[in-house]
């Protein structure tokens, strides 16, 4: 997010819309919530990166440069808000999964120009998988390890199966559905 007062401003005047019409009415108590917790310029900042693609703690450390603990604070704010959401993944290593954070998929909207396509938004899509690919498309651009290299390489390729494996089931699908309409159209 740019330092303009007015992107800023914009954000929070779509984030209370959002909020207005996912409950219909809003008591004069929960608007001041919404305020409140859109008052803090680092919730506001880690609303625009997720915007940008997902990232589990540690990455949301480096992008928005604080510690862990107040990452931590902020996210948990978030979620119970319903603006963010956590996904537990394996990692690409032998530890324990990791758990990647992302916006819901109607905030996420909120960040869209109104006249922009989803396939018109550089390769942002709505897959659950494709929020990890566009974070990992972003760190292409920064100096990576020989390591994590490695680990990207790992994690593509397993996101790669798990769309071939779901193309199959898709084209299954509907050669069945098109044998019976065929059916219903001989008749």
């Amino acid at each position: 997010m740019s330092r303009d007062p007015l992107n800023e401003i914009d954000l929070i005047l779509k984030i209370l819309s959002y909020q207005i019409e996912n409950k219909n009415v809003l008591a004069m108590n929960e608007i001041d919530d919404i305020l409140h917790l859109l008052a803090n310029r680092t919730r506001r900042r880690m609303l625009a990166e997720l915007a940008l693609g997902e990232g589990f703690v540690n990455e949301l450390v480096k992008r928005l440069d604080d510690h862990p603990q107040s990452i931590i604070r902020h996210l948990e704010v978030l979620k119970k808000h319903n603006l963010v959401v956590g996904k537990q993944r394996p990692g690409s290593g032998r530890g324990r999964p990791r758990l990647y954070y992302t916006l819901f998929p109607e905030v996420a909207e909120l960040f869209r120009k109104p006249s922009q396509k989803v396939s018109e938004l550089e390769g942002i899509h709505d897959c659950s998988s494709f929020p990890r690919l566009n974070t990992i498309k972003i760190r292409l651009n920064e100096k990576i390890s020989h390591s994590e290299q490695r680990k990207i390489i790992s994690e593509v390729e397993s996101i790669k199966k798990e769309h071939e494996i779901a193309l199959q089931v898709c084209n299954e699908i509907l050669e069945k559905v098109k044998e019976r309409v065929k059916k219903i159209e001989v008749k």
